[in-house]
């Protein structure tokens, strides 16, 4: 099954865990609302009279008029699925909403200086009073200045008055699948979970150990690409020990190529819509270590002062924590600190070939709900062990 975790805007899918944990955000359920930052109505009745004060806006054939609205979208850090303007109608019949210049001022703007209207990019039904929606996700990308010009016959409430109107944007928030130490050949499980793979669009975030037992070319072809290798495209990875082998890495880094990062080093990160993640390599002794002034613990410091995201996620193979048979891995202690020191969230691994779920922690393991980081092992991409 699939254990699906919603944590400030990314969706995580941990491969391979118990029940679906139900998704709850509300930019993806019902968007985000702005009001217009300006409106106004122009008409050709009083062609150098500005009507930007109006508690209400017109749109009507003869005299002509037509309505002016802007609106500042921010916020919005993941593809935009739909955009609605949402108007209230205090008479009418019909409204097309057009696309239409940035020179106007609400202050400012009358019939004889307000840039022209362009094609229509949506129509409203019939109606006669009350909230009209018109579509306008063809105009709305993401972040921005949106000017809008609307047409036909109607009397609309304007942002002076109660009913100001509204654009909503929507916009799913990225998602992130994770899971390591996946293919074996001769087994059927990286089958099993690549088909569940297969039904959740999204990046992958492969946690190493993705080709047994020595991470060879052959294995990597024999073994990995039948199964997750369906979704290279979309795969970020990290290495494990058996990417290491008996041989070396040349496999894992010759069958990724330059997405998994400089071969003598292996980290690398990248962002995913809000969010700053960070894939590092826990191969330590391969890499000159992972303490503190080590190639790959002086460039997690630089990176995250580069990047200084409201959310960071970091991902490798051998778990600091971890209870059972695989115990911990001390030698990630200070890259752990090294992202506790930037506030950093959450961290993925795999190794051990089970789930677990720790609290927040602090490097040494102590409870620290405040700063802590959560990490999940999710060693659970296939091989049984």
């Amino acid at each position: 099954m699939r254990r699906p975790v919603v944590i400030l805007g990314l969706t995580i899918f941990l491969v391979g865990g118990g029940q679906a944990l139900p998704a709850s955000s509300a930019q993806q359920k019902g968007g985000i609302t702005f009001s217009p930052v300006a409106d106004a109505y122009v008409t050709s009745a009083a062609r150098r009279r500005n009507f930007g004060r109006a508690r209400v806006l017109k749109a009507q054939s003869s005299p002509l008029a037509r309505s002016y609205l802007r609106f500042k979208v921010s916020g919005v850090d993941a593809p935009v699925q739909f955009a609605t303007l949402r108007v209230f109608a205090r008479s009418g019949s019909r409204l097309a909403v057009r696309a239409t210049g940035t020179r106007w001022s609400e202050r400012g703007i009358t019939f004889a200086n307000a840039p022209a209207a362009g094609g229509v990019v949506g129509r409203s039904g019939r109606f006669r009073r009350g909230w009209v929606s018109l579509d306008v996700s063809r105009l709305v990308k993401g972040n921005g200045t949106l000017n809008l010009a609307l047409t036909g016959s109607a009397t609309l409430a304007s942002r002076e008055s109660g009913s100001r109107p509204r654009l909503i944007v929507g916009a799913v928030p990225p998602t992130l699948i994770a899971a390591g130490d996946i293919a074996y050949c001769g087994t059927p499980w990286d089958e099993a979970t690549a088909a569940l793979v297969a039904k959740i669009p999204g990046t992958v975030a492969a946690l190493g150990d993705l080709a047994y037992e020595n991470g060879t070319a052959a294995e990597f072809a024999a073994c990995y690409q039948p199964s997750w290798g369906k979704f290279k495209a979309r795969t970020r990875p990290t290495p494990g020990n058996h990417d290491y082998g008996n041989q070396g890495p040349g496999g894992y880094f010759g069958y990724w190529g330059a997405v998994a990062g400089n071969p003598a080093q292996g980290w690398y990160s990248y962002d995913l819509g809000g969010w700053h993640v960070v894939s590092l390599n826990s191969n330590c002794i391969f890499i000159g270590g992972c303490g503190p002034g080590s190639p790959q613990e002086a460039w997690l410091r630089a990176d995250l002062a580069a990047h200084p995201s409201r959310c960071t996620l970091a991902y490798w193979h051998h778990p600091r924590f971890s209870g059972g048979l695989i115990t911990g891995e001390a030698d990630m202690t200070y890259l752990w600190q090294a992202l506790y020191d930037s506030n950093a969230d959450l961290v993925l691994v795999g190794h051990a070939h089970n789930y677990q779920r720790f609290a927040p922690q602090d490097a040494l393991g102590t409870l620290d709900p405040a700063r802590g980081m959560r990490e999940f092992v999710v060693g659970t991409g296939g091989n049984p062990f």
